[in-house]
């Protein structure tokens, strides 16, 4: 195996004579060996530094696969940005960017990356990609009826009409959860057009019709469905449904007994049987039938109503109905509710001489109820009960016997009950050491030291009495440890209390030599400007060798080591901070892109200010820093918003990075603030903050020192002030006239 530090050592050398070639074959040889995200990541940038950016992209894919698998996302987040940044349309960089920020659950981010992605394939002309890319972005976004509507135009017109149809059908549901009947039937009805004999879209108009109480035209509509599917298990469980809602209760076990002939176990159609049952007053039937499937029954069920269906069987069934209703009850997080069924249930098995069961049941009740004493008393009555049935089978002593009760009393806090019948069995049996070492744990567990010495000292005679010396030793020893002073202890025998225990470094302790490897690898990290690399190794070196100055000033010189990397070269980005450039969508991800952002406008409401100013929110959302401009400028039409629209627009021409702009925004909207409340000194803190981004430094500090006038605790007032005035005072110095080197780019 290659050694790892003169390897790096032999990449630093080559570095150092700017031979990055030969640098890159020691650092491939290194990562046949040692393949991690930081090596990949170094080796990049080494590619990145010779020009050759196909295999610096080829190693930070690596890198980033690396990362992903090993946890680290916010570090592969960072490598697919870096490949971003020397190829803007990396398809595979953005859907796994996508992908990150969908599983961090940046919604908006994934969005946005998604979108670029599907760009990206459209000008390679990858369709079936960028099929699954809106799939992508439909999950993330379900409800967007215009996009998901531009969608299937795009597969019928690819040909893909049964995936049209499917798209027709999710905004039919979406239709329906809202309460737009009429529009869902017309959308049940175009998936019905795109793929006749389409299944679900038939179901799905046969509930819309049942919904709207015309059951004459349901019940001929499914009788015909039944014609088109006569196998079709799901058409006969509706028919049944529907001949059930009807009240035509023969013709509903007509379409049971089919459905039973195609599929026996089909819990449906069991569920439909067993509600005829209720129907015509069966109700043992009924409970028959439900019971073989009432888990997954219970399961579709809202709670409430679950809860409903088995306390109406529960004097048929009290056993299996109390062991649900106790579940569910716990979903609900209703404690009272679950002891109630535990001591019904409680009950049951008792009278039905099921002990242990019941025994369970009372423990269950005191967990929810630790003080009752009524059902610690139970608790400790089973316990018993149970325990002398399992002894007597046994040949045992009798003070076994008490001795399994006094576990029983301890076990419920019942300390009186269990020291009497301790005390009471030391009266039988004086001579008994095991019992008197049991008594003396008990006291020492119930810190009553007197009595655990008084133990002690019997168990010393009896040591003695028995000729085991090096016993009676130990418990006096032991007794010293516990009550040092007992003056019942004086002169009892010559036992020093305690001993003195000598420790010593062990002999395979770490010394800081082993680890040169792990220190020649963070330098280099260093050299490389990977800072986070370099940290994470130095940190880790530190809890071993806490006291060792070289790391200590290794751990301290870091960031002076990242300011001076930055200052020679422009390749030294941190694996966090890299910047994308975002493209602009060709026409064909742009009509789609439109689509999507009429579905936001549409889910917003009626056109007027209001709208303009939440659409504005949308987008900034999104991430649409120019589309929620332009809707944040038109809000600002309206007087009533136009302070707070004025707000929204600066926030987003400083994200943009047009400070002048939100200066000026900043500045109008102040002029119209009559009350100098709260929200107006935080407008002044962002115009504040305006002035500094855009490097008016002498505005922002005034601006600033206004502020502070106000409330010295707003925010961060206080800080900015001093920092400033330090920026403006060095600067002030800086100018005075001196001889000036000209800099020289390595570029």
């Amino acid at each position: 195996m290659l050694d790892k530090a003169s390897i790096i050592r032999e990449v630093q050398k080559h570095l150092a004579k700017g031979q990055i070639d030969k640098a890159i074959v020691e650092w491939e040889k290194l990562i046949k060996e040692y393949p991690d995200g930081n090596t990949y990541n170094a080796l990049g940038d080494l590619y990145l530094k010779k020009g050759d950016r196909k295999n610096a992209i080829n190693s930070f894919y690596e890198g980033a696969k690396f990362f992903k698998k090993e946890g680290f996302s916010h570090k592969a987040l960072g490598l697919y940005k870096k490949i971003l940044n020397i190829n803007p349309a990396d398809a595979d960089s953005l859907i796994s960017l996508g992908e990150i920020s969908e599983e961090r659950g940046l919604k908006t981010d994934a969005i946005k990356y998604y979108f670029a992605a599907a760009d990206s394939l459209s000008k390679e002309g990858k369709k079936e990609a960028i099929f699954d890319i809106y799939n992508k972005i439909l999950n993330i976004s379900p409800t967007n009826i215009p996009f998901r509507s531009k969608i299937a135009e795009i597969y019928i017109k690819e040909g893909l009409k049964s995936e049209a149809a499917k798209e027709f059908l999710n905004i039919a549901k979406i239709f329906e959860e809202k309460g737009d009947i009429e529009k869902s039937l017309e959308y049940y009805k175009k998936a019905l057009e795109t793929q006749p004999s389409y299944k679900d879209a038939i179901l799905g108009i046969n509930y819309i019709l049942a919904k709207t109480g015309d059951l004459e035209k349901a019940l001929e509509h499914i009788k015909e469905a039944s014609i088109l599917f006569p196998e079709d298990s799901d058409i006969h469980i509706r028919c049944a449904e529907i001949h059930l809602q009807a009240g035509m209760l023969d013709k509903a076990k007509d379409y049971i007994e089919k459905i039973t002939e195609i599929e026996p176990s089909n819990i449906k159609a069991i569920k439909l049987s067993g509600e005829i049952y209720l129907r015509e007053g069966q109700k043992e039937k009924a409970w028959m039938k439900y019971l073989p499937v009432i888990n997954e029954m219970l399961l579709e069920m809202e709670n409430d109503d679950a809860i409903k269906l088995l306390e109406s069987f529960k004097n048929i069934d009290s056993i299996e109905t109390g062991k649900r209703l106790i579940t569910l009850y716990r979903q609900k997080g209703d404690n009272p509710k679950v002891a109630n069924e535990l001591l019904s249930l409680a009950d049951v098995y008792s009278s039905k001489d099921m002990q242990k069961e019941a025994l369970e049941c009372y423990k269950e009740v005191l967990l929810i109820k630790p003080d009752d004493q009524s059902i610690k008393s139970k608790v400790v009555e089973f316990e018993k009960k149970l325990a002398l049935e399992e002894f007597s089978s046994l040949d045992e002593k009798a003070s076994d016997k008490d001795l399994l009760e006094v576990d029983i009393f301890l076990k419920y806090g019942l300390i009186e009950d269990a020291k009497n019948l301790l005390e009471e069995v030391k009266k039988r049996e004086p001579e008994n050491i095991g019992l008197h070492h049991r008594i003396k744990s008990f006291y020492i567990n119930t810190e009553d030291k007197e009595q655990a010495i008084t133990e002690c000292i019997i168990l010393s005679e009896l040591y003695e009495k028995a000729g085991d010396i090096e016993k009676k030793k130990q418990i006096i020893k032991e007794a010293y440890e516990l009550s040092p002073n007992d003056p019942r202890l004086a002169g009892i025998a010559e036992v020093s209390p305690t001993e003195e225990t000598i420790t010593s470094m062990p002999l395979g302790a770490p010394s800081i030599e082993d680890y040169i490897e792990e220190i020649t690898e963070a330098d280099f990290y260093i050299r490389q400007g990977l800072i986070d690399e370099a940290k994470e190794i130095l940190e880790r070196l530190q809890k071993l060798f806490p006291e060792n100055e070289e790391i200590k000033q290794k751990l301290a010189s870091l960031p002076q080591a990242y300011e001076s990397l930055e200052e020679e070269t422009l390749l030294s980005e941190t694996v966090e901070s890299e910047a994308v450039t975002e493209p602009a969508f060709d026409s064909d991800v742009l009509s789609i892109f439109n689509e999507f952002k009429k579905g936001i406008e549409k889910e917003l409401g009626n056109e007027n200010h209001d709208t303009h100013y939440n659409l504005g929110l949308a987008y900034k959302e999104l991430g649409f820093l120019d589309d929620a401009i332009k809707e944040f400028k038109l809000a600002c039409d309206d007087p009533k918003n136009f302070i707070s629209s004025s707000s929204m627009l600066s926030i987003c021409y400083m994200e943009k990075g047009l400070y002048p702009l939100a200066i000026n925004i900043l500045k109008k909207a102040i002029g119209k603030i009559d009350i100098k409340d709260e929200s107006y000194w935080a407008m002044k803190y962002d115009l504040a903050e305006a002035y500094e981004k855009s490097g008016n430094l002498k505005e922002a500090l005034e601006t600033y020192i206004e502020i502070n006038e106000w409330n010295s605790k707003f925010r961060d007032v206080s800080e900015k002030i001093d920092q400033i005035a330090s920026i403006l005072t060095e600067k002030t110095e800086k100018e005075e006239p001196k001889t000036k080197k000209d800099r020289i780019s390595y570029i």
